[in-house]
């Protein structure tokens, strides 16, 4: 990124977080309103790094344009988002179920048909459901999965809906 661009960043940037900050506040005192505008300048000072996002985003789309990354995050957090609301609630029926006693297991799923990306985002993605920890990532594309509930065939539905939908959104499978 050139200055001018970084510019515009900085200044898009800025305007997001004030407005956000501004409209959560809901102060339009002076003292508020400087408080607003310190931390947001302050919140972009400890991510200047973000303004090469783009960029490393491009990157890992394998040089896709901003436009199919943004495709990407439209289609992927909805669905990711409606994932992680089914296994908090499949996570809550199983820890209220008083029968069950509970022992964490260690799962390990093959990948096949990824690519470093694709494992990156599917061990990501299964980490940030609930009930699931992506303990590790072998070389040979084998992912480490910690669980706390049973086995079943709706976890295991659950992890391939995941992985599917990564590959699918990565362009690996159609």
């Amino acid at each position: 990124m050139n200055l001018k661009q970084k510019i515009k960043f900085f200044s898009l940037s800025f305007i997001i977080l004030f407005s956000l900050w501004t409209m959560l506040s809901g102060n339009f005192e002076t003292f508020f309103v400087l408080c607003g505008v310190f931390s947001s300048v302050f919140t972009l000072f400890i991510f200047k790094r973000l303004i090469n996002a783009e960029s490393a985003f491009s990157q890992i789309l394998n040089g896709a344009s901003k436009l199919s990354f943004y495709k990407l995050l439209v289609n992927y957090m909805p669905w990711l988002t409606y994932q992680i609301i089914l296994s908090s609630i499949y996570v809550t029926k199983k820890v209220l179920q008083t029968k069950l006693k509970l022992k964490p297991i260690i799962i390990v799923k093959k990948c096949e048909g990824h690519n470093n990306k694709s494992i990156a985002l599917f061990a990501n993605s299964v980490t940030i459901t609930p009930g699931t920890l992506t303990i590790d990532v072998a070389r040979k594309q084998q992912i480490y999965l910690s669980t706390v509930c049973l086995m079943d065939e709706s976890f295991k539905s659950g992890v391939y809906k995941i992985e599917n939908e990564v590959l699918r959104l990565l362009h690996l499978i159609k």
